[in-house]
């Protein structure tokens, strides 16, 4: 994060920080739908974790809603779960939405400065105008971050205040969501009788929760394996440069393997989670795992197989899911400034050998990132599964919210939801208070 966002979020952190308030965070996944709640202990960021719930997902399927029932059943038993453990009710969330429909583009906007010294409002103005310019009615805006500012052609600018221009510019990342699909989203989580406080791209959040400061500046890839799409985030200079995501993740291992041994999808998910593996091992009988299969009556029956027999199911779908990513970072106009380390994340992520495979195929270093900035979360949520859970707990007050993206909802007179957003509060608050 340059100076200048620096500074203005810290002109606004009185307004949108309270200590003690509780915030419930929303993971909305293609195999899992998990609901954290937390209270916020201290005005820099830190929280107390108060409970939590997860429940399979029913009703997504690649990131759009295919049965609305289903998916409200699914948010409102991972909600109960939540605070029942927590011993409280909530009424909003933060929420998170990932698949194929999640996007990104960049826009370039210019404003005429006629040699006059750049002021914090030309900034805003010229954010506000590339955002602007880069709306359309067939998409939802849902983060737009600067990736750099330009004086006068030059680019490269972090924080342009106080230099003379005759051109100011700003380089737009924006990240989208198809507007059906995010309509349909929030009127799941409307039905389940709860407001949405942010609408986040999960990828997104996944990156802000696990990549150190260094990786932001120096530049590098997170890329967050969920269950039914990969999301691929580039950053560079402490922003984000590219972001992208792939149609390709977990349930697709886990449906090789119900295809590959002939059994049932659920058989297939605990198989994958107990004993899968990337790496090929021993055929000896103490690698011998149970894999049931379908039997003539229809019934699972009993059966066994060698984890490298396994693996083989398992290791060519993630392999090509790292070709797509390394296919995707060529096309992202990226060039040779594509980072040469990347941090793997998510659920799909913790399968044993997939570090391994990733610097292999990527042809560069690559860790496993677990949430860095939430260690109040506990071991059993501190994990990567848990990773774009953490960043929706941590991205608002670690920097006290973004006002180049996190759009936020309101409810208009019809009852639909309607974006202001951080971003769109620090424009009216700097035109009221400068």
């Amino acid at each position: 994060m340059s100076g200048l966002d620096e500074r203005l979020l810290a002109s606004m952190n009185s307004r949108l920080r309270k200590v003690g308030q509780p915030i419930a965070v929303l993971d909305l996944g293609a195999t899992r739908i998990g609901c954290l709640i937390a209270r916020t202990t201290d005005s820099s960021g830190g929280f107390e974790l108060l409970g939590y719930g997860q429940q399979s997902s029913r009703g997504l399927k690649g990131g759009v809603v295919i049965d609305m029932e289903g998916l409200e059943r699914s948010i409102r038993l991972a909600v109960e779960d939540a605070e029942r453990m927590a011993g409280l009710q909530i009424d909003s969330v933060r929420l998170s939405a990932s698949g194929p429909s999640v996007k990104s583009t960049r826009v370039r906007s210019q404003i005429d400065m006629s040699g006059r010294e750049v002021t914090q409002r030309d900034v805003l103005r010229l954010m506000d105008q590339a955002l602007t310019e880069g709306r359309n009615d067939k998409v939802q805006v849902l983060h737009a971050i600067p990736v750099s500012y330009a004086v006068d052609g030059n680019d490269g600018v972090r924080d342009p205040r106080g230099m003379f221009a005759d051109k100011l510019g700003v380089t737009l990342a924006l990240i989208t969501m198809a507007k059906p699909v995010y309509k349909n989203l929030s009127m799941c989580v409307s039905r389940a009788h709860l407001k949405i406080d942010s609408l986040s791209a999960g990828a997104f959040m996944s990156a802000d929760a696990v990549l150190v400061e260094d990786e932001r500046d120096n530049g590098a890839i997170c890329i967050d394996m969920g269950g039914g799409s990969t999301g691929i985030s580039v950053f560079q200079n402490g922003a984000l440069a590219w972001f992208d995501t792939l149609p390709i993740g977990g349930s697709h291992v886990t449906s090789d393997i119900a295809q590959g041994i002939g059994t049932t999808l659920p058989a297939a998910e605990r198989i994958k989670t107990l004993h899968g593996s990337v790496a090929i091992m021993g055929d000896g009988p103490s690698d011998l795992v149970e894999t049931p299969k379908i039997g003539d009556d229809g019934r699972l029956q009993s059966c066994r197989m060698s984890k490298a027999e396994l693996s083989k199911f398992i290791a060519p779908r993630l392999e090509e899911t790292f070709e797509l990513v390394s296919r995707s970072l060529s096309t992202s106009g990226l060039g040779g400034k594509v980072p040469r380390r990347a941090v793997l994340t998510g659920g799909a992520s913790e399968l044993p050998g997939v570090r391994e495979l990733a610097s292999r195929v990527l042809a560069m270093p690559v860790r496993l990132g677990k949430p860095i900035k939430a260690a109040q979360l506990g071991e059993e949520c501190a994990s990567p599964t848990f990773s774009t859970a953490a960043g929706l707990l941590t991205f608002d007050h670690a920097r006290g919210g973004d006002p180049k993206a996190t759009q936020k909802q309101g409810k208009s007179d019809t009852g639909r939801v309607a974006n202001a957003g951080v971003f769109g509060r620090a424009v009216n608050w700097l035109k009221e208070n400068i």
